[in-house]
């Protein structure tokens, strides 16, 4: 026990201890006594212990915790933050799902109608990083997601990718237990649990507010279900102090959100928020350890497809020193296209996939 606590002392920035305590229930501390907070503790270390990943310039930042109740739902570059970070500090977000506490357990599809659109899509933030200016770049690492134990899908009449086939509403109840990393649709369809934010993004420097509902070239709504844990984001930084925010969380969902909706659901994010002034992109671009991937906004999915190829083929030449032919061809040969995002006119976005094994 003696050198478990001395572990903790080590490991543990204890000035962030409201952040251990936060991620320990309040309702099972009472009944779980000693052992409980040692686990609690446990838990923490990785969320305040230095981690390096190669991807990101400053390692040394403190942990964050920024509740749900800290929201917004336009995007709006005068909209004061709720919270001030260092770049590479570590912030771990509460978000509400993207009807705002609409629909319960107990909802039904009569209750589609009811909804307020005005509400959709409550973000958590605005934070500033400082450091962030114009033409940088802010890197959110992806750390970790934690699911609620259950969620929501709908169709609203005559809206979605085929508003002409569906004109009645229609609501999906899903419950399930997170830790089994599946949900059951009907008996024997089940759904594999991989959570993300559909919304990540930040404001650009025009005057005004505007709806989240379609991607841009400042992320937002992009609805790219490949943003999960061990994912990194890169947003282009338009204002200073980059002004990020997150919220829309999903279970799951297909490629091109169809019907309008995923899995929709609270989830907590675990992010960290790095400045970086080393490259420039002009729309979102991401990666794991899989693939490299770069996004393309339009208002077709053709152009959509062909920005995002151009952007795959400039960073191949960039990073790879190849040609513009050869990186065309490799595009050619070894690219996948994925169509992420449909239903939230008048924009649509498409990402190009480039596998990391294929680097030898």
């Amino acid at each position: 026990m003696k050198k478990y606590m001395q572990h903790l002392i080590d490991n543990v920035d204890f000035s962030d201890y409201y952040l251990i305590l936060e991620n320990f229930s309040r309702r099972n501390f009472l009944k779980s006594g000693i052992t409980g907070i040692l686990g609690g503790l446990a838990a923490g270390i990785h969320c305040t212990k230095k981690k390096q990943t190669s991807k990101s310039k400053n390692f040394d930042g403190k942990h964050h915790y920024l509740p749900r109740e800290k929201t917004h739902n336009r995007w709006n570059k005068d909209i004061q933050p709720v919270l001030r970070v260092n770049s590479g500090d570590i912030v771990t977000i509460e978000t509400k799902d993207a009807s705002d506490g609409h629909f319960t357990l107990k909802s039904t599809f009569k209750d589609v109608a009811t909804r307020d659109l005005s509400k959709v899509h409550p973000l958590t933030g605005p934070i500033y990083v400082e450091e962030a200016e114009p033409g940088d770049i802010l890197q959110v690492d992806i750390l970790k997601y934690e699911l609620s134990d259950w969620g929501w899908t709908l169709v609203a009449g005559g809206r979605g990718f085929l508003p002409e086939d569906f004109s009645k509403e229609y609501l999906q109840i899903w419950k399930y237990d997170k830790n089994k990393k599946y949900a059951e649709f009907k008996k024997g369809i089940r759904i594999k649990l991989e959570p993300f934010c559909g919304v990540m993004g930040l404001p650009w420097d025009e005057p005004g507010e505007f709806r989240t509902f379609p991607p841009r070239k400042n992320g937002g709504n992009m609805d790219v279900k490949y943003l999960t844990e061990g994912t990194t984001l890169y947003l282009p930084v338009s204002v200073k102090g980059a002004l990020f925010s997150t919220g829309d969380g999903h279970a799951a969902q297909g490629d091109g959100e169809v019907c309008v909706t995923a899995i929709e659901t609270d989830l907590t994010v675990t992010v960290r928020l790095s400045i970086r002034k080393d490259f420039s992109i002009d729309e979102p671009q991401y990666e794991n350890d899989l693939f490299y991937a770069t996004t393309g906004v339009g208002t077709t999915i053709i152009e959509a497809a062909k920005k995002a190829t151009r952007f795959m083929i400039k960073h191949l030449i960039t990073n790879y020193k190849l040609s513009p032919e050869e990186a065309y061809v490799l595009c050619s040969v070894a690219m996948d296209l994925k169509i992420c995002e449909v239903v939230d006119l008048p924009n649509y976005l498409v990402s190009a996939h480039i596998p990391k094994n294929i680097f030898v």
